[in-house]
């Protein structure tokens, strides 16, 4: 089981989100009156918060007034599971995040325990309406029943935490296995579908793939190339990269591997197929062999947001573009420069959750939306620009948030 946590602005979006997404059910809800809106529900919580207005806002006004958390079981640690077992995993969960100890590290007494079990909060089970995998989303007021706020500091790493006692108890797979586990199943899946493969094609790659019940996303180059792909199932993502054995699957390796796994006849009936006519003197005209493209030049980043690590590999003249043309919006104190930055270079990778949660921990009110991603007839430089655009977007406070044509 994983866990992630952030501190956030837009609670009534969350509220929103969790409630009303296709397929969700409802867990618990916790110092709430039951058969609430999503409208309803954060209007209890404003109502709360506005109760302790004069004490939330005796040094400067509290700005990420709500507390998101995804609670995500394996697959196989759920099967057969009732809505009772989800209550107790959720009531698990809170109780073992109040319990951290964080005050060593942050020199603060409101980091030894957590007063989540004394606040508003509604518990979703959301199924992935393709992989069908279940995972919880609790949005919970940060300003608890007696008008304290529920410390942030470390809130990710104390969301781990909790995760980490519960796999524990549970005798679940820790998280770093889990992902080692399942890269050796999504390596199997690829090389069935390699070998299912008369030739090698990347559409039909992909369909095959897909057809396993993976969504398959290509990365290009300014030249239109495959550079880089991911495979993603229900919330994990793997890249080519931790496919394969060193690296075998990668687009650099994978007509390599592919012809390693058909026989040595097989290759050469292909490479007779594909040879140009014999002339009229019957020799065989060869075709001269193209001279490989030169591969572009890569800039690679690594950013961590609420304990994911996302590797990111960009054209150096499009990294380029992001230094030079970043802007901060002028209404948002909370972010910066290098976070805007960032959110357009994950946009740029379609890392989509990653742009969003990092977006929202800076106090930006807004996603992308479910129609975001690159045109297919778009370039590099215009789909980075609009990247740009839309990262400044992201990071505008909710109050003055408005949608840019």
């Amino acid at each position: 089981m994983i866990a992630k946590a952030a501190a956030i602005a837009h609670g009534s979006t969350n509220v929103r989100y969790s409630t009303e997404k296709d397929l969700s059910e409802i867990v618990k809800v916790h110092n709430l009156p039951e058969n609430l809106s999503a409208s309803a529900i954060w209007s209890r919580m404003t109502i709360l918060q506005e109760q302790f207005r004069e004490k939330l806002n005796r040094t400067k006004p509290l700005k990420n007034t709500s507390l998101r958390f995804e609670i995500s079981p394996a697959r196989e640690e759920t099967v057969g599971w009732t809505m009772e077992k989800w209550r107790e995993l959720a009531d698990e969960f809170v109780r073992e995040f109040d319990a951290v100890d964080f005050s060593g590290r942050t020199g603060r007494e409101s980091s030894k325990a957590t007063s989540l079990k004394n606040t508003q909060y509604v518990a979703m089970l959301h199924h992935d309406s393709k992989s069908g995998i279940l995972h919880l989303h609790i949005t919970a007021n940060r300003v608890d029943m007696d008008g304290n706020v529920i410390d942030s500091h470390f809130i990710s790493e104390r969301a781990k935490q909790a995760a980490y006692v519960i796999n524990e108890r549970r005798g679940w797979v820790q998280p770093e296995e889990i992902h080692k586990e399942r890269a050796v199943l999504v390596t199997q899946d690829c090389i069935a579908a390699l070998k299912e493969m008369d030739t090698f094609d990347w559409d039909a790659y992909k369909q095959k793939l897909e057809g396993k019940g993976y969504k398959v996303v290509f990365r290009l180059d300014e030249e239109g190339k495959i550079h880089g792909y991911s495979l993603n199932i229900g919330y994990i993502k793997y890249k080519s990269s931790e496919l394969g054995h060193t690296r075998s699957l990668t687009p650099a390796r994978i007509l390599e591997t592919w012809a390693k796994l058909h026989p040595v006849e097989e290759v050469h009936a292909l490479a007779e197929k594909t040879e140009k006519p014999r002339s009229a003197a019957g020799d065989v005209t060869k075709r001269p062999t193209p001279a490989p493209k030169p591969v572009p030049a890569m800039a690679h980043q690594d950013i961590t947001i609420e304990g994911q690590r996302y590797s990111l590999d960009i054209p150096e003249a499009i990294y380029e573009i992001f230094q030079k043309e970043t802007e901060v919006p002028e209404n948002n104190s909370s972010t910066s420069r290098e976070h805007v930055l960032h959110t357009a270079m994950l946009l740029f990778c379609e890392y989509i959750d990653g742009a969003t949660a990092l977006s929202q921990s800076c106090g930006g009110g807004s996603s992308p939306g479910t129609g975001w991603g690159k045109d297919p007839k778009e370039d590099d430089w215009t789909w980075a620009r609009r990247c740009l655009k839309k990262a400044k977007e992201l990071h505008e406070r909710p109050n003055t948030y408005r949608r840019h044509r």
